[in-house]
């Protein structure tokens, strides 16, 4: 396959997560990812399990209402020589309201991410994911 084609692949998976979100696919944040997956974000390096993420995204996703979820630039997409490896930095304008203790909180942020994966078996998986965050 042609690093485009690959490229076209981890592309589309960036469109699946920010789709994943609106329809508050819980599902699809587990999907595909690593034994050895990480997380570092706001200081911390986490390896949480796929009961750990179903139960975030199950919270996340359950107590949000987006209004707007967009990238902000084109994303940057790369694929290694050997198509192994690829990887995603991204920047989104995520607006919406949280509920939280029955309080609902308005929040409109600015996120960008680096999303890792290793190419098995023709299947894209998610390695780890670096984020950052800055409020509007």
């Amino acid at each position: 396959m042609s690093r485009n084609n690959l490229e076209q692949e981890i592309l589309d998976l960036h469109k699946e997560t920010i789709d994943a979100h609106l329809k508050k696919d819980v599902d699809f944040f587990v999907k595909n990812i690593a034994k050895d997956y990480f997380s570092v974000s706001r200081g911390e390096l986490r390896r949480p399990t796929k009961e750990e993420i179903t139960t975030m995204f199950t919270d996340y996703l359950g107590n949000t209402e987006f209004s707007e979820y967009r990238d902000l630039n084109d994303p940057i997409i790369k694929v290694s020589d050997d198509g192994s490896l690829g990887w995603s930095i991204v920047r989104v304008k995520i607006v919406g309201v949280r509920e939280i203790d029955g309080e609902k909180h308005k929040f409109e942020n600015i996120w960008t991410w680096i999303t890792l994966y290793e190419r098995e078996n023709d299947i894209w998986m998610r390695m780890g994911e670096v984020s950052s965050m800055k409020p509007l």
